[in-house]
């Protein structure tokens, strides 16, 4: 890339120039929109007016005011104090906002918008040669018309709709407040009725006011988005030209691609609205991050900092270190709405220290060190970053709670999400894309088995699919790690057949076929597919070759009949022994011990040194796939137990029960 800037830097700088989007242009863009909301705010007025003077929202509104009124004399007084009358219009106001409020995400005429934003764009565009000044200058000037009609015909075809729910707000506050009028409608004066019916007015006038900003929020998202796609997109197709022209290289091409995906998920604005072309198919991609996301041995991306920022109103920066050591911005992630605080991440690139990057913050110009939080820095960086006062207890539940919100809102709008999250997979399917990602350089290319990459890739916990990919994308891995199943397929496919009503191994499989219902075809998958969405614990290959898991088909018959017995303590302690080499089991038999070859000892040292920390790791990561099944069969008594019995070495304990039995069996 560097090469390319050499070649093409000043034509790249032209072009983004030519194509830029900045304070001028937002300044038009704000005029546009401001006159928008006006022009829509008097054409809807008298609709308003005449929708509130029809029955039965008419009786509504005038009881809502006449209730809050002790007697006739108090009228008058109510309506012309000024505080008196502003928390009474303010009452309407918020009613009508809630009433509002589904139009953000189900707004049909959202089409129609669409429609004439990028009509009004493309003859602007042609007009005006291209650049973003003259294009929104155009549109100001010339097409301001066509696009003020279509948001006042959008609005009036919602006002039925908005008033029917704003109908069902009233009746409801009535209904929870116990409101009655005190004081009836025809025992006013004639003054006493000219001033309702002009705070009736002010009310209408809020109602327009409040409409046509809402409309015009959304569409100033959908004018954005359209307008900034498009200046993007030429810039992006420019540079991209002259990349492949200045280096030959489809390599090039393809880090382009990431870098402009990694863009988007940074700065595009969301689509609530957005359905999926193919209906089966949506939100799944949205779906699948929020269960990965809830599990704290997912590693967080610039993907989760973008829904955090929207979500919690947070502004995000990330800062990390130049050549010569210096904080520069790396990314800039902004809420659509103005920010009510700004976190400043560090960012540390991936390496030996950091298999998956690091995150720490900045805080009143000092870097504040996450320290052991292995894949959670992220969360932690940012909840200190929210809450620099707060203890560490406090910053922990926040941690968790954050990775909570972020599965929340992914569920809750899985369609304004699920483009993002597909430019995610689709950067991290590209070779070297992550390079452009927020987790750091691109991937290693794994050759040998050193000291540092064994100390690196032993213990790692991953469902086996992503070791699958880990895989593909780290040739030469394979030679010399495996990805061990902990309890073995077969055990969990046998215990079933065993006991058809073990809960157990019905949790197992729930987890393996990712269903809450598991069919027989989908029991059968699992397998065929070798347990796809199952743990797996990254071990050495020829140590892997020594577990009595691997050797042993005793071994796996017994486990499975403590699973669909529902033996949760002995199911884990047994499998922790399944994944032990088995010259350490049992030392009567001639089984490989590993001696006379230095790098088997090297593989033998790595894995023991992770054995008792990813054996707790394991036990931890199944109660959090567990815990949020329907009356969960894994419990925190359970969970307390077994790995009581890890920190005391219970494993290697000769007089322990089921080493005793493990021992036997080989």
């Amino acid at each position: 890339m560097k090469n390319a800037v050499k070649h093409t830097g000043k034509k790249m700088v032209e072009e983004i120039i030519t194509y830029g989007f900045g304070k001028a242009e937002e300044e038009i863009l704000t005029k546009i929109l401001k006159s928008i909301e006006n022009e829509v705010k008097k054409k809807i007025a008298d609709d308003v007016k005449s929708n509130m003077a029809i029955e039965p929202l008419a009786a509504l509104v005038d009881s809502i005011i006449l209730s809050h009124l002790e007697d006739k004399e108090q009228f008058s007084d109510h309506l012309q104090d000024k505080n008196r009358k502003s928390k009474l219009l303010d009452i309407f106001r918020e009613l009508s906002k809630t009433a509002a409020q589904p139009f953000s995400v189900d707004l049909s005429w959202q089409n129609k918008i669409n429609s004439s934003i990028s009509t009004v764009i493309d003859k602007a565009k042609a007009e005006a040669r291209g650049t973003a000044r003259v294009i929104l200058t155009a549109i100001q000037t010339v097409h301001m018309g066509a696009l003020a009609g279509d948001a006042i015909s959008a609005v009036v075809s919602l006002s039925s709709k908005f008033f029917s729910n704003l109908r069902e707000e009233l009746n409801k506050l009535k209904k929870e407040k116990g409101l009655s009028e005190k004081v009836k409608i025809n025992e006013l004066s004639v003054s006493d009725t000219k001033m309702l019916k002009d705070f009736k007015q002010d009310v209408a006038d809020a109602i327009s006011a409040l409409l046509a900003s809402a409309l015009v929020e959304v569409f100033h998202q959908k004018f954005s988005s359209h307008l900034v796609s498009r200046v993007k997109g030429q810039v992006n197709g420019i540079i991209g030209k002259y990349v492949k022209t200045g280096l030959k290289t489809d390599r090039t091409e393809e880090k382009l691609r990431a870098g402009q995906n990694n863009r988007y998920i940074a700065y595009m604005p969301g689509d609530p609205t957005f359905k999926h072309k193919f209906p089966g198919e949506a939100g799944k991609h949205s779906q699948s991050h929020a269960e990965k996301i809830k599990d704290d041995t997912t590693a967080g991306t610039i993907l989760d900092i973008r829904v955090l920022s929207e979500t919690t109103g947070t502004k995000v920066v990330i800062l990390t270190k130049d050549s010569q050591g210096k904080l520069t911005k790396m990314q800039e992630l902004n809420p659509s709405k103005p920010a009510s605080q700004t976190v400043t991440l560090i960012y540390r690139p991936k390496s030996d220290q950091y298999p998956d990057g690091h995150y720490d913050v900045h805080i009143n110009n000092q870097t504040v060190e996450v320290v052991n939080k292995g894949k959670s820095c992220l969360f932690y960086a940012l909840a200190r970053g929210m809450k620099p006062e707060a203890s560490e207890e406090e910053i922990a539940t926040e941690a968790d709670r954050l990775r909570s919100v972020e599965a929340d809102t992914l569920l809750r709008r899985p369609g304004q999400w699920e483009p993002f999250i597909k430019r995610k997979d689709w950067t991290e399917a590209i070779r070297g894309g992550d390079w452009y990602m927020a987790e750091g350089a691109a991937p290693v290319r794994i050759i040998k088995d050193t000291k540092a990459v064994l100390k690196r890739e032993v213990g790692k916990i991953e469902v086996y699919k992503k070791w699958k990919t880990y895989a593909i994308k780290n040739p030469g891995i394979g030679r010399f790690i495996n990805a061990d199943h902990q309890p073995p397929v077969s055990s969990i496919l046998e215990a079933i057949k065993l006991n058809q009503n073990s809960k157990l191994a019905d949790a197992f499989l729930k987890v393996a076929t990712n269903s809450s219902q598991p069919s027989q075809n989908q029991i059968n998958k699992v397998h065929s597919d070798h347990g796809r969405e199952l743990p797996t614990v990254y071990v050495p290959q020829e140590v892997h070759r020594e577990f009595p898991s691997t050797k042993s088909k005793a071994f796996r018959t017994s486990l499975a009949t403590v699973i669909s017995q529902d033996d949760v303590v002995g199911t884990f302690k047994l499998t922790i022994l399944g994944a032990m080499i088995r010259f350490k089991l049992n030392r009567a038999k001639n089984f490989k011990d590993f001696k006379n070859n230095l790098p088997s000892q090297r593989r033998l040292g790595a894995f023991e040194n992770s054995f008792q920390q990813h054996s707790a790791k394991m036990v931890q990561q199944w109660f959090n796939l567990l815990k949020g099944q329907p009356n969960p069969v894994m419990t925190n008594a359970h969970v307390k137990t077994i790995t009581t019995w890890i920190q005391k070495q219970g494993y290697n304990n000769q007089n322990d029960p089921h080493r005793k039995k493990v021992s036997r069996l080989l």
